[in-house]
C-alpha cells in the first residue's frame, strides 16, 4: 500500500556477529593459553622445589655431626635423644623443630625445652626438668611441681624424702581451669616455706600432711616434734613459735620430745612431751 514505510533490514547485524564470534573466541584461546601456561610453570617450580628439596636433605654437608644435650638431672642424654628420635647424621633440613619439641614437652618429666640446629652440623637440645615438691594421695599418688601442677604418677623410688599428702579431694586441688582453693593455697604455703634452708622445718623432715577441710593441715615429721597442728593462715608467725619450743626442747634434757603440738592459734600454745626415746631418725638436726 502507498504511504506506508517498509523497515529495513540491518545489513550489519550478521557481520557484527561474526565479529563477536571471532572475538570471544580469541579471548577464550588466550584464557586457555595463559592458564596453561601458568599450570606449567606451577608444576615446574614444585618439581624444582622437590629437586632442591631431595638434595639439601641427602647432601652429606648437612647432617649433623655433633649433639648436645643440657639440663637432664634425671633423664639422661640418651633417654633424652631417645624420646626426639634423632641420632647423629641426622639431616639438619629434614629436622621438624616444632615436632621435636613438642615430643619433648609430652615427657612427663620435662617441664620446658628449646632445639636449635645450626649449620651446617650441629643440633643444641636444652631442657629444664620439673622439680617435685610433695606426693598427692588421691587414692592413686601423684608428684607435684613448685607450682602445685601434677605432672606424672609417682614411683615408688620417685617419693622419698617429700611430704605425702592426704585427705584433699580431688576438687581441693586446683587447675588451669578453675581457681585456687583454700586447701591448695594453705598447703602450698606450708611446702614453699620449708623450701627455704633456714626454715625451722624443712620439706625433708615432714612424712606427711593429713588435711581435714575444718581444721586444716597437720603435719607428722621427723623431728623434735611428732604431730604438729597448724590449722589455717599465719605460717609464718606459727613457725616463729615452733622455733622458739624447739629450742626449749633442745636445752631442757628432761624433754626427749614433744608428741603433739598445737599451733592453731599460735597466741595460745599447747604442746604435749612425749614419753619415750626418739629413734635416731627423729633426732635429725632442725
Amino acid at each position: 500500500m502507498l504511504g506506508i514505510n517498509q523497515p529495513k533490514k540491518n545489513r550489519f547485524k550478521k557481520k557484527k556477529s561474526v565479529e563477536n564470534s571471532a572475538m570471544t573466541l580469541k579471548q577464550s584461546i588466550r584464557i586457555l593459553f595463559k592458564s596453561s601456561f601458568l599450570a606449567l610453570m606451577m608444576v615446574g617450580m614444585s618439581l624444582m622445589f622437590i629437586f632442591i628439596h631431595d638434595v639439601l636433605t641427602q647432601c652429606d654437608y648437612f647432617k649433623a655431626e655433633m649433639i648436645t644435650v643440657e639440663g637432664g638431672q634425671r633423664l639422661t642424654p640418651d633417654q633424652i635423644l631417645e624420646t626426639v628420635e634423632i641420632a647423629e647424621g641426622v639431616n639438619l633440613v629434614s629436622l621438624n623443630l616444632k615436632m621435636i619439641r613438642k615430643r619433648l614437652l609430652a615427657h612427663p618429666w620435662i617441664a620446658e625445652a628449646d632445639i636449635r640446629r645450626t649449620f651446617p652440623g650441629s643440633i643444641a637440645i636444652h631442657i629444664r626438668e620439673q622439680e617435685p615438691l610433695a606426693v598427692l594421695d588421691f587414692g592413686k599418688q601423684f608428684l607435684i611441681n613448685h607450682s602445685g601442677v601434677i605432672f606424672k604418677e609417682a614411683q615408688g623410688n620417685e617419693i622419698a624424702d617429700m611430704p605425702v599428702m592426704s585427705g584433699i579431694d580431688y576438687s581441693d586441688w586446683t587447675s588451669t581451669q578453675t581457681p585456687e582453693t583454700k586447701v591448695f593455697v594453705s598447703v602450698l604455703e606450708v611446702l614453699n616455706i620449708g623450701k627455704t634452708a633456714e626454715t625451722v622445718l624443712p620439706n625433708t623432715l615432714i612424712k606427711k600432711i593429713n588435711v581435714d577441710r575444718e581444721i586444716g593441715l597437720t603435719l607428722e615429721t621427723d623431728g623434735p616434734a611428732r604431730t604438729i597442728q597448724l590449722g589455717y593462715g599465719d605460717y609464718l608467725k606459727k613457725y616463729s613459735r615452733l622455733e622458739k619450743i624447739f629450742s626449749y626442747v633442745e636445752q631442757d634434757e628432761e624433754i626427749e620430745f614433744i608428741e603433739v603440738v598445737d599451733l592453731r592459734n599460735p597466741d595460745h600454745i599447747v604442746a604435749r612431751p612425749g614419753k619415750e626415746k626418739l629413734s635416731e631418725n627423729d633426732k635429725k638436726e632442725v
